[in-house]
């Protein structure tokens, strides 16, 4: 299934690519993106759905490691939180929107 997967993003990604209109090809781009973001959430609730069915009778950490997973996170997919880096990568930090640069290291470093 994954290199399925892989070939299907890749086959995508080049038929998006080669699009010669500027405009289109971001269009593409965008309605691409539109559908892997769709198939992902879809994908999470299999998950989800997963994790609350393991959970009767055992422990978040059992069922963390029949998952391969830490007990902590198979409580937060069973409750339909993503991972921390799609949460870091769709929210900007608070002093970008300030328009000040997003560097996080103290003045004196900098």
């Amino acid at each position: 299934m994954t290199n399925a997967l892989t070939a299907a993003i890749a086959a995508t990604t080049e038929e998006v690519a080669a699009v010669e209109d500027l405009v289109e090809r971001y269009e593409a781009a965008r309605q691409a993106r539109t559908l892997y973001k769709d198939g992902d959430r879809d994908l999470m609730l299999i998950q989800q759905e997963v994790t609350n069915t393991l959970k009767p009778g055992r422990t978040w950490a059992e069922v963390g490691s029949m998952l391969g997973i830490t007990g902590s996170r198979a409580e937060q997919v069973a409750r339909g939180r993503g991972t921390s880096r799609h949460a870091v990568e769709s929210t900007p930090h608070a002093r970008t929107a300030e328009g000040h640069s997003p560097d996080t290291a103290p003045p004196e470093s900098r």
